[in-house]
């Protein structure tokens, strides 16, 4: 035991590099379900944390010069263990603040990180300056030592990367998570052996382990009340009921990151979102299709409703998260069928890698409530989806926009660059004609327009298509490329 306790600063400083990166990982999962996780969520996480770490590298030196020993450690860590509690005390009443008063994603996700994430980096940003201080006996050995206390902290920050990314965040809640590492701080301070802090560090562990307990009461009371939360490698899911409000029917929803995503009727199989039904829009302008193809889909509410109506088609499911396929099949009377298959596979690899043939792509995938993944979005894709078609097969596409102002510049993009692949390609807005308004707005792409001719006038989804409507497209909007998709910039401009 003594000859361990010889180690302490190797054993923070291990410590400390794992800490930041799972500290950094858990940040994107804590202000995901108030901020839609996008490129610039994670710009201004990096770069707040990285500056926090770098501003307390140069302090962190200036105060080993002055005391470098295992109290001051001890201090830090105590006082590391501290903000991260009042970070879970205080995030969701900071974040809501923040996502409903500050607009712009850049500014609000920036001032986030600021404020919850930069006291925490702060504080292990000082740690390797001291523990390397420790150990520097003359300068002769300096690099050694400085070498060694870097290679320690850069190999445990992988380590902690992967253990986040593979292992912990897929099957622990993020709340559990941050308790936990609070409360391995405050074992490593009391490794630190300085009875000075010893009647606060027993009371921070008191107070993490009461927000522990509390947590997990939080989870049973939910529970009693068909409320369910889970968190995937994805995201995180919540499962929850409430009464349709024009006919009091109950709903069960699945939110990602507290946004809805889909919706079920307990008591019946009928689709409770409108755009839901326009999918089937395929059997009608290619009547003849028998083997289709989904890209994403939640809760499988279009599935369910794809086997229960056609007895001689085949519907592939390409889902990224197979967590939300066992969601479904637990919460959404999802039930394997030979007329179903489901491939756990991202979309956009999925694209490039099948060879089969298919008669309609059907697209629902969705990063956040507003946004298409970049990848899903691009010249390159579109002209694969016209590539893997049947001769007069079409992509049906969702999309959350307007017709006008800014909340359409995704949507002008998008069509511009289906345009280029097919030879035609029009909207169909779900909600209302209101050019103003933000909706669902299906986007339709035929690969043999005279062949896809719609004709029965005393069909139910005639009112579908006679709402379509072509765009007119300025010459200046761009066409997505893997090359160039400021996707995240057009959501963001929409978002709000």
């Amino acid at each position: 035991m003594f000859h361990l306790l010889h180690y302490r600063p190797e054993i923070i400083a291990f410590y400390s590099g794992a800490w930041v990166m799972i500290f950094e990982l858990l940040g994107s999962r804590i202000v995901g379900p108030y901020i839609w996780n996008s490129l610039f969520v994670w710009t201004s996480l990096i770069a707040i944390i990285l500056w926090a770490l770098s501003l307390w590298y140069f302090y962190g030196w200036k105060i080993s010069d002055k005391k470098a020993d295992l109290e001051s450690i001890s201090f830090i860590l105590l006082l590391s263990s501290f903000s991260i509690f009042l970070l879970l005390v205080s995030k969701d009443f900071f974040l809501s603040a923040i996502s409903h008063n500050i607009t712009d994603i850049r500014f609000s996700s920036s001032i986030i990180a600021l404020v919850l994430f930069s006291p925490t980096s702060f504080l292990l940003g000082m740690l390797s300056p001291i523990v390397t201080k420790m150990r520097l006996i003359d300068m002769k050995t300096s690099w050694w030592v400085v070498g060694k206390m870097g290679s320690i902290g850069t190999i445990w920050s992988i380590i902690g990367t992967l253990a986040a990314g593979f292992i912990l965040i897929p099957l622990f809640w993020v709340t559990t998570l941050m308790v936990l590492l609070s409360l391995s701080m405050m074992l490593l301070s009391l490794l630190c052996e300085h009875k000075k802090y010893v009647f606060l560090q027993i009371i921070m562990c008191l107070c993490l382990i009461l927000l522990l307990g509390n947590n997990y009461t939080q989870a049973h009371a939910d529970a009693q009340n068909n409320i369910y939360i889970y968190d995937t490698p994805y995201s995180h899911i919540q499962v929850s009921e409430r009464l349709e409000k024009n006919t009091w029917r109950n709903i069960r929803d699945l939110k990602i990151d507290k946004v809805t995503h889909a919706g079920m009727y307990t008591d019946s199989t009928a689709l409770v979102y409108d755009y839901t039904k326009y999918y089937h829009l395929f059997n009608i302008l290619v009547p003849e299709a028998k083997n289709i193809l989904m890209l994403g889909w939640a809760a499988y509410s279009f599935p369910k409703s794809f086997i229960q109506t056609y007895t001689d088609k085949h519907l592939d499911v390409v889902e990224i998260d197979s967590r939300i396929t066992d969601i479904a099949r637990k919460h959404f009377r999802l039930k394997d069928h030979s007329d179903l298959s489901i491939y756990h596979q991202d979309a956009r690899v999925f694209l490039n890698t099948t060879w089969e043939k298919y008669d309609a792509i059907l697209g629902d995938a969705f990063g956040s409530f507003f946004s298409i993944p970049y990848q899903l979005t691009t010249l390159e894709v579109a002209q694969k989806k016209y590539d893997l078609l049947s001769e007069n097969g079409i992509v049906i596409l969702n999309t959350v926009a307007s017709l006008w102002w800014d909340n359409s510049s995704f949507l002008m993009a998008e069509y511009k660059t289906y345009s280029q692949v097919f030879p035609e390609v029009f909207v169909i807005p779900v909600t209302s004609e209101n050019t103003n308004m933000r909706q669902n707005i299906m986007l339709v792409a035929l690969k043999n327009p005279e062949n896809n001719i719609f004709t029965s006038l005393n069909n139910e989804y005639a009112e579908y298509l006679e709402k379509k409507r072509y765009l007119n497209i300025s010459e200046d909007t761009d066409i997505l490329t893997d090359d160039y998709a400021p996707v995240d910039y057009y959501i963001t401009k929409m978002a709000y």
